[in-house]
């Protein structure tokens, strides 16, 4: 009986080595370090670049009104923000109005021009 209860723990140690791999090469090599993360909170800040000017358009707002408000042309507007109808604005809408433009009201004079003779 004592032989039996030998041969049982044998047995089992056996059976444990076996589980855990401790045979196995592989099962002897270390493991690479764990690497954790930490979740990160950016925030991010918006800038408008200098000379550039923002407008929410209001109820009755018209791009003729706006444009000569700000002292810049409708199409200069309408190219800038991309609009593929100027009647078609909305209240509420946010548009981007030009900068460093300069309205020209009348032409200048022409230079007199000098005729060789």
């Amino acid at each position: 009986m004592h032989t039996a209860r030998v041969a049982i723990v044998v047995v089992g140690a056996a059976a444990f080595a076996a589980a855990c791999g401790t045979t196995d090469q592989a099962s002897r090599q270390t493991l690479p370090p764990i690497r954790t993360t930490v979740p990160v909170t950016t925030t991010t800040e918006s800038t408008i670049p200098e000379g550039q000017r923002c407008y929410q358009i209001k109820r009755g707002d018209t791009l003729q009104i706006i444009a000569a408000s700000f002292g810049v042309t409708v199409q200069s507007i309408v190219d800038l923000n991309g609009l593929a109808n100027p009647d078609a604005i909305q209240a509420g809408q946010t548009i981007e109005i030009p900068s460093g433009i300069v309205v020209v009201e009348d032409l200048p004079a022409a230079p007199e021009s000098t005729a060789a003779e």
